[in-house]
């Protein structure tokens, strides 16, 4: 180029005013834009009107500068300053909804919130350490105070909530904060969840107002897709030839504002609709909630190694993508839910949709067998919905049920089958089922379907050793849930449980280490003759556990009872791996934790998703 650096400098300048200036015409662009497919109400563009006695959750009201009646009066005005509201102690969750009170980081030093607190797990697939989650990054809370720029810490828990792909729940947390649309960062966040939303309209019209005072490349390129998209394709491909000019050339993203404009594909042969045929798109290792929202405007099937990163957020766009494989979309959605990013009941829609060959439909149970994997517990499903027959859709179950552990997504296919399970009446004639039941209705925390089928099986028990024995192997299990039917339980129970688990060899003992563990956890006192049963053959074991400066820490803090710290180090150190991935002497410390800060029933959560992930 022949112009100088300053030239082309102020005709960059020149260009990104001119994009904002016609930026306006996002507003007309045709319904193909797409309506939002997320749940809940409509974003707030501005923070809800509230009256002067009303204040957001945990954020204390301004300071009335009005005199109070009996006030003195003065001859001069007295000014003062209304102190501004912090936006990083917004919330949705109160404590009578589940939150964990405004004081819940009193005592906890402000910079070590600001470390910690992007470490959170969100690629786990416990359901208990993501409640504990959702209820820390919702709880209104007054964090203490910020050396420099308050407003960090709302912006982190923001980005964490649409990184556990909780849409919902990132949207009702940004209406409440107050001058969000006055912060940066903020407003990508909010731009993300329409695009992550498939809310293209809004996304783009948040852009429109954002391209005015930003040349952030985000802003440029989420521009220049809405123009795409809008039609305008001599603005949109200006706009790439921008950015490749300043050093922001993105293969990804210009391949599909190509793919928007029809461009690459004029040589590629029609598609039976006589459009052209959708440009393929080789990889995509690092989806963004951007490129994912183009690809499916653009109709580009997504490539294999768009799931690689495993983020929930990511899985969840996937499983709802029509661009995308039906083998690919049933993957991402079990993933998706099992993570907790997928509602269950989109899983069972996504189920119903596949269609099945008729000699799969003829023989589900043996196809499922060949096939495994996703494909074959939407088969079972299927199956199980349209069998009218109580043992007939107890096989399917029972075979879902199955393969869903040899894949390590019971607790997910749990909780997709559990209308068909509770539609399956106790009876004598299904109590092989039974135990499967009860083991699945304490996952799903059905404590009344787990309490029937338990009174058939341990009536039963008088009169069949095999339901004997199911009852002696459950009976532990249902201690730890906090089940009313072990209000009897005694040692003798858990003697007659190590008496049959012993049998199963270091298998066994590796159970009976892990299930004495968490029985302690609860104050259920561990006969010392069975704890000297397992030394028969002692073993060094290898664990992964945290930093010792972690360990202590969570002590301190729930001995003190900072409730906020205590629950953010009780997840960091049980990680992505969660509670069925942790030694028993670490979970054995966590729960204690959790109980000394008051958090008995997610401990005892936490406790039977270790014990039935082992095989108790």
């Amino acid at each position: 180029m022949t112009a100088s650096r300053a030239d082309f400098v102020a005709k960059h300048r020149f260009a990104v005013g001119v994009l904002a200036v016609l930026a306006g015409a996002v507003w007309l662009m045709p319904a193909a834009a797409q309506a939002p497919d997320m749940p809940g109400k409509p974003l707030l563009l501005k923070p809800p009107q509230r009256s002067e006695s009303q204040a957001a959750p945990g954020i204390a009201p301004a300071p009335s500068a009005t005199p109070q009646p009996g006030a003195a009066a003065s001859d001069h005005v007295q000014e003062d300053t209304l102190q501004a509201i912090d936006s990083d102690s917004a919330g949705t969750l109160s404590t009578a909804e589940g939150g964990f009170g405004e004081g819940m980081w009193q005592g906890t030093p402000r910079a070590l919130i600001e470390n910690l607190l992007p470490r959170l797990p969100v690629n786990g697939d416990s359901a208990a350490m993501r409640n504990l989650a959702r209820r820390l990054l919702l709880s209104a809370a007054v964090p203490p105070k910020a050396e420099g720029k308050a407003g960090s810490l709302i912006a982190k828990r923001l980005g964490l909530l649409v990184a556990m792909g909780d849409l919902t729940d990132a949207e009702s947390l940004l209406a409440v904060t107050p001058s969000r649309g006055d912060d940066p960062a903020l407003a990508r966040i909010e731009a993300d969840v329409r695009f992550l939303a498939n809310d293209n309209a809004r996304a783009c019209a948040l852009a429109a107002g954002q391209i005015r005072d930003s040349a952030a490349v985000y802003w440029q390129k989420a521009l220049i897709f809405c123009q795409a998209l809008a039609g305008q394709y001599d603005k949109a491909a200006l706009g790439v030839g921008l950015l490749r000019e300043t050093g922001g050339d993105d293969p990804v993203f210009s391949a599909l504002v190509d793919a928007l404009a029809g461009g690459g594909a004029k040589s590629a042969k029609p598609g039976k609709d006589g459009k052209p045929a959708p440009k393929v798109l080789e990889s995509m290792p690092a989806p963004t909630p951007l490129t994912l929202a183009m690809a499916r405007a653009a109709n580009v099937p997504l490539p294999a190694d768009v799931l690689a990163p495993n983020q929930p957020a990511v899985l969840r766009v996937v499983a709802t993508s029509p661009n995308a494989p039906v083998d690919m979309r049933l993957d991402a959605a079990e993933r998706a839910e099992a993570a907790g990013a997928l509602q269950t009941e989109t899983l069972r829609q996504i189920y119903m949709a596949v269609n099945f060959p008729e000699e799969a439909l003829a023989n589900p149970l043996s196809r499922a067998e060949a096939e495994s994997g996703p494909l074959s517990r939407a088969l079972l499903y299927r199956t199980a919905m349209v069998q009218t027959v109580p043992t007939a859709q107890a096989e399917a179950v029972n075979r879902a049920f199955a393969l869903a552990r040899k894949g390590g997504r019971y607790p997910s296919a749990v909780r997709t089958f559990m209308p068909i399970l509770k539609r399956i009446p106790p009876s004598i004639d299904l109590i092989w089922f039974a135990p499967e039941v009860v083991r699945a209705a304490l996952v799903g925390g059905e404590a009344e379907t787990a309490k029937a089928w338990y009174g058939i099986l341990r009536a039963s028990a008088l009169f069949n050793p095999e339901s004997a024995s199911a009852v002696t192997a459950l009976r532990p299990v249902l201690r730890l849930a906090g089940s009313e039917e072990t209000a009897d339980w005694k040692a003798d129970d858990l003697a007659a449980w190590w008496q049959a688990a012993r049998g199963r060899g270091d298998d066994g003992r590796k159970r009976a280490e892990l299930l004495f563990s968490l029985l302690d956890a609860f104050d259920d006192a561990v006969p010392g003759a069975l704890w000297a049963a397992l030394l028969d053959n002692p073993r060094r074991t290898t664990a992964a556990v945290p930093a010792p400066a972690m360990w202590f820490d969570l002590r301190d803090a729930a001995g003190a009872g900072r409730i906020g710290e205590a629950v953010l180090l009780a997840l960091l150190t049980l990680g992505d791996g969660g509670p069925s991935g942790a030694d028993p002497l670490l979970l054995h410390d966590v729960l204690g934790r959790l109980r000394a800060i008051h958090q008995d029933a997610d401990a005892r959560s936490l406790a039977v998703e270790a014990a039935l992930a082992a095989g108790i």
